[in-house]
């Protein structure tokens, strides 16, 4: 039997051995990718949506253990984030509502942010949901309500912890997010959503499911 070498293992495969470390370093650093596999961010992310993760922003995390190794920048508020929550060790995707400091009060569909409330409009209206547009800091996006589901009131004022921050889904009636399971930690904060890489949904236009921008 022929002695185990590692030297020989390393030389034989340089170029995938060079490749992994390459691939770890890209995705710890600069960019990483993932799946969407529910509807709490519809209509601005769909289920089947690859999206692509920004790590240059806040600083690099590990892929995989899901880690924040250096922080050097935090999210504002209408930021979408990736991120593991208090209750799981699975990876989110929502947006950013409120940042440290702020104060946030919420009585269904109205948000209060500092005492302003967030500017919202209605824009369509089908058999099955409500679409509208929401501002915040100056930017639109859209958000979604279910007709056959309740939404959450909440009803009491809530100051924002140094180092937390509050995040909701788009979908405002079907989303598992702050208003339920608290804040989420800047250091368990993953990167920020820059875009859409590829999507496999059927809802998206067959010719346009590359390298989407979003809101």
């Amino acid at each position: 039997m022929k002695k185990f070498s590692i030297n020989k293992l390393i030389k034989n495969n340089r170029s995938f051995i060079l490749f992994l470390i390459l691939y770890m370093f890209f995705r710890t650093a600069y960019a990483d990718w993932s799946p969407v596999p529910t509807g709490s961010m519809e209509p601005t992310i769909l289920p089947g949506d690859y999206l692509w993760i920004d790590k240059t922003s806040f600083g690099p995390t590990m892929p995989f253990l899901n880690k924040q190794i250096i922080t050097w920048g935090r999210p504002s508020r209408g930021d979408i984030i990736t991120f593991v929550p208090p209750h799981t060790e699975d990876l989110y995707v929502k947006r950013v509502i409120a940042i440290p400091g702020d104060t946030i009060h919420i009585e269904g569909v109205k948000i209060y942010i500092n005492g302003n409330l967030l500017e919202q409009r209605l824009t369509e209206i089908t058999s099955t949901a409500f679409i509208g547009r929401e501002t915040i800091e100056g930017k639109d996006h859209h958000f979604k309500l279910s007709r056959n589901m309740e939404i959450a009131y909440i009803g009491q004022s809530i100051k924002i912890p140094e180092g937390k921050y509050f995040v909701m889904g788009d979908h405002r009636n079907n989303s598992s997010d702050s208003r339920y399971w608290g804040f989420v930690d800047q250091e368990n904060i993953m990167g920020k959503v820059t875009s859409i890489a590829l999507s496999f949904s059927l809802k998206r236009d067959l010719f346009k499911r590359v390298a989407l921008s979003i809101e």
